[in-house]
């Protein structure tokens, strides 16, 4: 495997917030507690870490079931053991149970997550990987669909029509006989010779499974030998848990949520923009009544759910003290109670979570008193044969592909113009800008104010210049319509639904094409724990 970094500075769409996490760290540290690129911050963050043995052993218990249903192996028994010993700690990251694994990124949290753990291990803080599971989430309409790109560069777009109540927690959500076909359909995207690989990863999307049980299974088959701990946060036992945050977060929800609201007014001063809107009337928890979940409010002190009636915070307090396993965390809040729950020294994350605990911060200040160190994912664009051939031909790199579809498609057929058209076409280009950039100096030694309304004329004028190189380029292009083919394999493969490929494309394209093997492979990468973006020729 041969690959290249390329700096997020260079990757469309990157909020401003997330390349100065990457690259300006100072900018944001009054947001962070740990510059997740200084060495000391894990062994800070690790020193931090309170978990009592009582807390340790229920926690293992837990993970030990879930993971033993999931298929883990001696290596996952071996790491949850791991957590029980007194300086046991976790790299933890999470994403939400998507169809058959949900887009590329969520192979590539577990295989940061995973590296990372095993080098701070090395240095001798003792980490277990943890993948924590989005399972009480309601978000339907994010889970029950997937994309894969097939051996022509075509997309596959896969949805399951399970049909759930609305509010429902997606882990609990059941596949119904339709998701056979789409196994199938999968499945089939495996030469024959390996199709039986393919029936065994896939096994536990059944009919009658939940999202959440074949979720856990693909990843436990996915990372088998690697130690990954899969965990399912709805256990009744990790909420009874989590009681204690839960409890606080609705007590002292007058005080957290103006203190809340505020950091968001910072974040946007400081100039980033807050994830999360907060409301006056907010507590960061949710409730599920009749098998919905809904957001807690709160209003002159006493607080309701989903059209319950109201009921003061004493009696509120008392149901949440019988019944916690009636509530979950809202976005903000589920990070703190992750590492109430977990020993975690780091979390890994997206560009989209980074940003999110820059307001959870204060509420890990104010009921955590610690917060782990947040390490960036590894961000991966896997480049295969046929792509690599293509961008070669037309002498274009990865980020030439970071482009809108018509953009790209003129770039690649201009290349293909007979070369007398394009030598003219080249020429004349250069005979225009020379020409108005004399007549640029010109007028402006004569009237420096005039300088302006030339130079408006003059990349008016390279505009409409270069519209027609395109039309000429389309014209020829369209007799072969190769420029089509090759423009669409690009934009599918690089830069689908103009969106980075691990954002778009499922993980099995790959598999189904180059093996389980490919897991350790990326594994073994030397530059894995970067801050830019990797491309990987496959």
């Amino acid at each position: 495997m041969e690959a290249g970094c390329i700096s997020f500075q260079q990757v469309p769409g990157v909020s401003a917030l997330y390349l100065d996490y990457l690259y300006q760290f100072s900018c944001l540290s009054s947001f962070y507690q740990h510059d997740p690129y200084a060495p000391a911050s894990f062994a800070s963050a690790a020193k931090e870490v309170e978990l009592d043995e009582k807390r340790r052993a229920q926690l293992v218990e837990v993970l030990t079931e879930q993971n033993k249903i999931y298929g883990g192996d001696e290596r996952c028994r071996e790491n949850i053991e791991r957590l029980r010993q007194p300086g046991g700690v976790a790299v933890v990251t999470g994403q939400q149970v998507g169809l058959f694994g949900g887009p590329a990124y969520s192979v590539y949290k577990a295989i940061t997550t995973i590296r990372l753990a095993a080098k701070l291990t090395e240095e001798g803080i003792s980490a277990v990987p943890v993948f924590w599971m989005a399972t009480y989430d309601h978000d339907f309409a994010e889970v029950n669909h997937t994309t894969l790109l097939d051996s022509s560069s075509e997309f596959l777009e896969l949805r399951a029509e399970t049909k759930i109540p609305k509010d429902m927690q997606v882990g609990e959500a059941v596949f119904g006989p339709g998701i056979r076909s789409l196994r199938e359909k999968l499945c089939r995207m495996w030469p024959p010779e390996t199709r039986a690989e393919a029936e065994d990863l896939l096994a536990g999307y059944d009919e009658g499974a939940t999202y959440a049980e074949a979720f856990g299974k693909l990843f436990q088959q996915l990372f088998a030998g690697q130690g990954l701990v899969v965990l399912d946060p709805r256990d009744a036992r990790l909420q009874r848990m989590a009681r204690p945050v839960y409890e606080r977060a609705l007590d002292e929800a007058d005080e957290l949520v103006p203190a809340m609201q505020q950091r968001s007014l910072d974040i946007g001063h400081a100039g980033y923009h807050a994830q999360v809107e907060i409301k006056d009337n907010s507590t960061f928890l949710f409730g599920t009544l009749n098998g919905a979940r809904r957001p807690v409010h709160r209003k002159a002190g006493k607080f309701s759910f989903g059209g319950k009636g109201e009921r003061p915070k004493e009696k509120f307090l008392q149901e949440l003290a019988e019944s916690p396993e009636q509530f979950s965390p809202g976005a903000l809040l589920r990070p703190v109670v992750q590492d109430w729950l977990l020993p975690t020294v780091a979390y890994v994350g997206g560009p989209a979570e980074i940003a999110y605990f820059a307001q959870s911060s204060l509420l890990y200040d104010r009921l955590l008193g610690r917060m782990p160190v947040l390490v960036p994912r590894t961000s991966l664009t896997l480049v295969e044969p046929k792509v690599a051939r293509v961008l070669a031909k037309y002498n274009l790199s990865v980020c030439d592909a970071f482009v809108p579809f018509t953009r790209l498609q003129n770039c690649i057929a201009e290349q293909r113009l007979p070369k007398r058209l394009q030598s003219r076409l080249e020429r004349t280009d250069g005979k225009i800008d020379k020409l108005l950039a004399d007549t640029l100096t010109a007028v402006g030694a004569l009237d420096p104010t005039l300088a302006g309304a030339v130079e408006t004329s003059r990349r008016k004028m390279q505009y409409q210049f270069s519209k027609i190189r395109g039309k000429v380029a389309r014209a020829q292009a369209e007799k072969t319509g190769i420029v089509d083919r090759h423009t669409a394999m690009l934009h599918n493969s690089l830069f689908p639904s103009r969106g980075l490929q691990e954002r778009q494309v499922n993980f099995l394209s790959f598999v189904s094409r180059y093996g389980l093997s490919l897991i350790p492979q990326l594994l073994e990468r030397d530059d894995l724990l970067r801050r830019d973006h990797i491309v990987v020729s496959l």
